[in-house]
């Protein structure tokens, strides 16, 4: 369900920071939370932390976020 780092879709995932409807707050935080960092630091490094933080998130919530999941990976 949730992709690996290497997949495209993540590239989306940064680029849509923001415009996802998700419903799980602790997802909107870390959206919120990796849009800031990217913003302060456009740098391909830090949008490859930010995937691995995003994709460790996911990992680590995914029975609790799984709508969200498919809502932004889908």
């Amino acid at each position: 369900m949730v992709p690996t780092k290497s997949d495209p879709k993540w590239t989306k995932f940064l680029a849509n920071l923001g415009k996802f409807p998700v419903s799980d707050l602790s997802v909107k935080m870390m959206m919120n939370r990796i849009k800031m960092k990217i913003l302060f630091d456009p740098s391909e490094a830090s949008k490859q932390q930010a995937i691995g933080d995003a994709y460790d998130f996911f990992i680590k919530n995914q029975a609790t976020v799984k709508e969200d999941i498919k809502l932004i990976f889908g």
